[in-house]
Parts: C-alpha cells; sequence; structure tokens
C-alpha cells in the first residue's frame, strides 16, 4: 500500500514538474532552452515553494536589488536563483535576470515589461559583471548606473542612456548573476 502511494505522490509531482518548466521554457519567457538541469530544479522549486498567491505581495514597493532578493531567499528558505527567477516572473518592475558562466551569458529570464531584448555571447567589459570579470571591481552590492549598450540589443551605439545593474559572482554555482533594472524611460 505505501509502495502504491508513492508512485501516485511521484506521478503527480512530474506531471508537475513537465507542466511548470514547459511553461517557461516556452521562448517568451525563457530563450535558452539548454540551460542545464540546476535551471530546471530553480524554475520547479520557485513555483513549488514560492507559489504566486504567497510571493507576488512581499516585494511590492522596494526597490529591486540582489539584496531583497536575498531576505526573499531567506524568508522562503529558498536558494537565491529560484527566488530571482519567481521575482522576475511576477513583479511590475521592468527587470531582468542574467546569468552567466566565465564571460559567456548563458540564459536570461525578462519580467513581462522589460522590453528590451538582452544581448547574448560574450559579456560586455563595461557592465559591472564584465569589470569584476576583468578584476576591476568587486560584487555591486548594490544597483549601480550601466551603459545600456552593455546589456541591451539596438543600443550598441547608444552612450546617452542607462541601465540599473545588480551583479554578483556566485562560487557554489560559479556563475555570476546578473539583476537588470529600467529605472528610467528608455524611449527618452
Amino acid at each position: 500500500m505505501f509502495q502504491n502511494r508513492y508512485f501516485h505522490v511521484k506521478a503527480f509531482f512530474i506531471g508537475v514538474h513537465d507542466h511548470i518548466v514547459k511553461r517557461y521554457f516556452s521562448n517568451y519567457y525563457f530563450p535558452y532552452k539548454d540551460a542545464g538541469e540546476e535551471t530546471e530544479a530553480n524554475i520547479f522549486a520557485a513555483e513549488l515553494l514560492m507559489p504566486d498567491f504567497l510571493f507576488k505581495l512581499r516585494p511590492q514597493g522596494q526597490r529591486p536589488s540582489l539584496a531583497l532578493l536575498d531576505t526573499l531567499a531567506s524568508d522562503f528558505s529558498t536558494s537565491l536563483l529560484a527566488t530571482a527567477f519567481q521575482y522576475v516572473t511576477h513583479t511590475s518592475e521592468q527587470v531582468a535576470l542574467v546569468v552567466s558562466h566565465c564571460d559567456q551569458i548563458k540564459w536570461f529570464h525578462r519580467s513581462k515589461d522589460f522590453w528590451p531584448w538582452i544581448r547574448t555571447g560574450k559579456i560586455h567589459p563595461h557592465s559591472a559583471a564584465g569589470e569584476r570579470l576583468d578584476g576591476k571591481a568587486d560584487d555591486t552590492r548594490r544597483m549601480v548606473r550601466t551603459p545600456a549598450y552593455a546589456w541591451l540589443v539596438d543600443f550598441e551605439n547608444d552612450s546617452r542612456h542607462d541601465i540599473m545593474e545588480d551583479s554578483r559572482y556566485l562560487e557554489w554555482y560559479e556563475r555570476t548573476v546578473t539583476l537588470l533594472w529600467l529605472e528610467e524611460d528608455l524611449n527618452e
């Protein structure tokens, strides 16, 4: 009898996992289908441990930052990456999560209102993440101004616009996590 229940519970969670991951691995939400099992696990944990009805209202009215995400991760007992993914999914702020390995952007996830497309490939040296990789700076520890061209497609020759960036190297994952925020309108 116990074994039979175990298989029913396992089948349920496999079905839930497949539904959650397929929902996010569409081109709209998540352009990199080969981001790996760790990413899948973070997406699944985000939905399972931080369902939108519990999570949505918590960060409202607070400035986006990795420090805010650390607080939420602590409150929900979840990883920074899982928390960041859920935050970007449910916030009304114009933010994006970018995960890179060495000097390469591996994947990103944009909030529904973050309209610019994010550059792929090598991290730009003028970004805070790029300066950290070059040994010119440490983790940002807060939002800092970064030229929009360092992260965004269609801003390559635009030195007038900035975006906000908070970047941190996660030694455990051997990844750099970056939270981007459009604090000001880029259309001006």
